[in-house]
């Protein structure tokens, strides 16, 4: 069986033999009812797209022999800037830090569909030499080779697989995979937007017994309206009567976002003081920088703190 969470940026699939068995967020399905899996599962599928790889095994990590954590891979992401029907050649390094030799098989997979998407072969990218034996402590490089078809506009995505295979006849055999994601923009067709969907704010004291508030979570929607995937980040300023700022609360670049994907960001602040009144809520969202086409979008509206300290949002006309 297998089981998909995220951590870092490396991949692991665990695969036992004599089941078949994967789980996918969108069917939200597992092999053994643990709620915590299914959790980091949903993780892992908003994560991946920020640092490429997954760790796939989760729950039953225990029963990979140490030996598989030995394999590394670099790069553990690739975004690419290509035109139609251009090539594009890169290396992956491989090293072997264990202690006993690994026969790696390399595979490419779709991934347009992100983590619960089709897997189908991947016609665009080739891979070679698509096995390897490295002995341990010892490295090789994988050449890959990208062409986009005439026909693409916006984004090809697959991830790369580097399989290996321990235990003996007899024995609870394992598959360990590791994958790396490559991202591949077409020049001249990228279209970058996005919008804030939905905005909810939560102002509470941060220290049990403490009656003034001064922890302010903003959750924000963002709706990726973009033809290639985005990575957002940004920012909320909060105005005051005047104008002066009274708080500012930023949030760092999170996990990606496909096209036409949406989900929620915490923009959240300590030991940030609102007098009761009326603000203006400023909020910025960055996107697209990793595909090389910076944009911004900007959502304005009215923030209300009570004189108890509960806080409400209005939309602005």
């Amino acid at each position: 069986m297998s089981h998909r969470l995220s951590i870092g940026d490396f991949q692991l699939s665990i695969s036992l033999a004599i089941v078949n068995w994967r789980l996918t967020v969108a069917k939200h399905e597992s092999a053994i009812g643990n709620p915590q899996c299914n959790r980091q599962s949903a993780i892992a599928n908003r994560q991946f797209h920020r640092t490429g790889l997954l760790l796939i095994a989760g729950c039953i990590l225990a029963l990979a022999p140490a030996a598989h954590a030995s394999l590394t891979v670099s790069p553990t992401r690739v975004v690419l800037q290509v035109k139609t029907g251009k090539t594009h050649t890169g290396f992956f390094t491989l090293h072997n830090g264990g202690e006993a030799p690994l026969e790696i098989a390399v595979e490419a997979e779709d991934w347009a569909g992100g983590i619960s998407g089709d897997r189908a072969p991947v016609s665009w990218l080739t891979v070679k030499p698509k096995a390897v034996t490295l002995a341990p402590g010892k490295g090789a490089r994988v050449k890959y080779t990208v062409r986009a078809p005439k026909e693409t506009v916006g984004e090809l995505r697959t991830q790369v697989f580097f399989t290996t295979m321990t235990g003996s006849a007899g024995t609870m055999r394992t598959r360990s995979r590791l994958g790396t994601i490559i991202y591949v923009t077409i020049e001249g067709t990228e279209q970058i937007g996005a919008e804030v969907s939905r905005v909810s704010a939560v102002y509470t004291a941060s220290t049990p017994g403490i009656s003034k508030p001064d922890r302010l979570d903003l959750a924000i929607g963002v709706h990726n309206q973009s033809n290639v995937h985005i990575i957002p980040n940004g920012q909320v300023v909060l105005r005051d009567a005047k104008g002066g700022k009274a708080a500012t609360v930023s949030f760092p670049q999170g996990w990606g976002l496909l096209p036409n994907e949406e989900d929620l960001y915490h923009a959240i602040g300590s030991g940030i003081h609102l007098a009761p009144g009326r603000y203006t809520m400023e909020i910025t969202i960055s996107c697209g920088a990793d595909v090389r086409k910076p944009t911004s979008i900007t959502k304005t509206l009215h923030a209300v703190v009570s004189p108890s300290g509960g806080i409400e949002l209005e939309s602005v006309p």
